[in-house]
């Protein structure tokens, strides 16, 4: 797991780092995905505005980009900020069917995956912010789908 912080230090700089790219690429592309946040509930398939990938196309120097991660539009209206956001995860521009989401090998969830040994369940639930175990089912399920 050192070795993966290692090189994500190196090709990012960091956590933001990365989220700042994921952020970029999927206000490029248009692709769905669900936001967790380190105090709150998540949001669940919304998509980047590309009002990012533009600033960027046109030069928008440090203190604008900042400004706009700061302020991060999505399509439905809402904001959030880069600051609160703990994890992305890019979902298929489709969504899934009720049959691809039960047809999800759930072995997957119990692989430790963890920086402390959690299983990939555990962090899902936690960044998830799950509290009953449908919901705790739910998202680990749309997770490996994905």
């Amino acid at each position: 797991m050192d070795t993966l912080k290692k090189r994500l230090g190196e090709r990012f700089g960091g956590r933001i780092g990365m989220l700042a790219h994921m952020l970029m690429t999927l206000s490029m592309s248009g692709q769905p995905c669900d936001l967790t946040f380190m105090k709150r509930k998540p949001l669940i398939d919304v998509v980047i505005h590309d009002r990012l990938a533009l600033a960027m196309m046109y030069g928008a120097g440090p203190k604008k980009m900042l400004e706009l991660f700061n302020d991060i539009r999505l399509k439905s209206g809402e904001s959030v900020s880069i600051s609160e956001t703990w994890s992305i995860f890019p979902m298929p521009k489709n969504g899934f069917t009720q049959a691809e989401l039960d047809a999800v090998d759930m072995a997957g969830g119990e692989q430790v995956a963890g920086p402390k040994g959690e299983t990939v369940r555990q962090m899902i639930k936690n960044v998830y912010h799950c509290t009953s175990p449908e919901e705790e089912e739910k998202y680990l399920r749309r997770y490996l789908a994905s």
